[in-house]
C-alpha cells in the first residue's frame, strides 16, 4: 500500500499537535488544581484569623468593661480614704495645738498603757508575748521628746483598736508548748476572746484554754475533727461554717 508523503507530512503535524494540545491542557489543569487547593489554604486562614480577630475583641471588650467597673470602684475608695485622712489630720491638728495641756495629756496615755498591759496579763493568753511587746512600746515612746504628742496618742489609739479588733476575728498561729514534759509545735486557733485552743500538727493532741483556772484543758485528741476544721476556715481553706467547740460564758458579773 503506498502513503504518499504529504499524507505523512499531515499526519504527523496532526500527531505533533495533538501531543502538544494534551499538555497544555494537562498544565492547565494542574494550574487550576494547585491554584484551588491554594485558594483552600488561604480561606482556612481567613477563616482562623477571623475567629481569633473576634475572640480578640470580646476579650478586649470584657476588659474595658471590667476596667470602668474597677476604676468607678477604685474611685469611690479614693473619696473615703481622702475623707478620713483629712479627718485624721483635723483630728492630729487639734491634738498638736494642746501644747499647753501636754503635762495633763501625756499622764492620761500612760494611765491609759497600764490599763491596757493589766488587761493583756488577765486576758486568754493569745499572742501574749506580742501584745506585751507592744505595751512596752508604749511606754518608751511616750517618753521620747522626739515624738509628738499627736503620734503618741496615735500609738495608744492603734493599740486600743488592735485589741479591739481581736474580740471580732478568728486566726490560726503557729507556736509551741510542753505537752508530756516535751516541748511540742502546735498550732493555736482564737476563736475571738471567747476561746483559745491548740492542736499538734498531726492533730492527735489537743486541747483549750480555761480562763477562768488559768490552765490549759488537754483533751487528747477529742478535738481534732473540730479543730481542723476551724484551722481550716480561719485560713480560708474551707468555706464559714458552724465550729463546735467547747466555750466559756462571759462573765458579766464585772468580778
Amino acid at each position: 500500500m503506498r502513503v504518499s508523503f504529504k499524507k505523512i507530512i499531515v499526519l504527523s503535524i496532526f500527531i505533533c499537535v495533538n501531543t502538544f494540545t494534551q499538555e497544555i491542557v494537562n498544565e492547565t489543569i494542574d494550574t487550576q488544581v494547585s491554584a484551588s487547593s491554594l485558594s483552600q489554604d488561604s480561606q482556612k486562614k481567613i477563616d482562623n484569623l477571623d475567629v481569633q480577630s473576634k475572640e480578640i475583641y470580646y476579650e478586649f471588650k470584657d476588659t474595658v468593661a471590667e476596667y470602668k467597673s474597677l476604676k468607678t470602684y477604685d474611685d469611690q475608695l479614693q473619696e473615703i480614704i481622702n475623707a478620713q485622712k483629712s479627718e485624721i489630720e483635723n483630728i492630729l491638728k487639734q491634738i498638736d495645738s494642746l501644747d499647753s495641756t501636754n503635762k495633763d495629756i501625756l499622764p492620761f496615755l500612760k494611765r491609759m498603757i497600764d490599763v491596757l498591759r493589766e488587761f493583756v496579763l488577765l486576758d486568754t493568753p493569745f499572742l501574749k508575748e506580742e501584745r506585751i511587746a507592744t505595751v512596752d512600746n508604749l511606754d518608751e515612746i511616750i517618753l521620747q521628746a522626739n515624738v509628738t504628742t499627736a503620734e503618741k496618742f496615735r500609738k495608744v489609739f492603734e493599740a486600743y483598736q488592735s485589741e479591739y479588733n481581736f474580740g471580732n476575728t478568728i486566726e490560726t498561729y503557729s507556736g509551741s508548748m510542753e505537752l508530756n514534759k516535751t516541748e511540742t509545735a502546735v498550732i493555736f486557733f482564737r476563736l475571738g476572746r471567747i476561746g483559745l485552743y491548740y492542736s499538734s500538727l498531726d492533730y492527735k493532741k489537743t486541747g483549750y484554754w480555761d480562763n477562768s483556772k488559768q490552765i490549759w484543758i488537754h483533751t487528747r485528741g477529742r478535738l481534732s475533727n473540730e479543730l481542723k476544721a476551724a484551722i481550716d476556715i480561719a485560713n480560708r481553706q474551707a468555706p464559714p461554717n458552724f465550729i463546735n467547740l467547747p466555750i466559756q460564758a462571759v462573765d458579766r458579773s464585772g468580778s
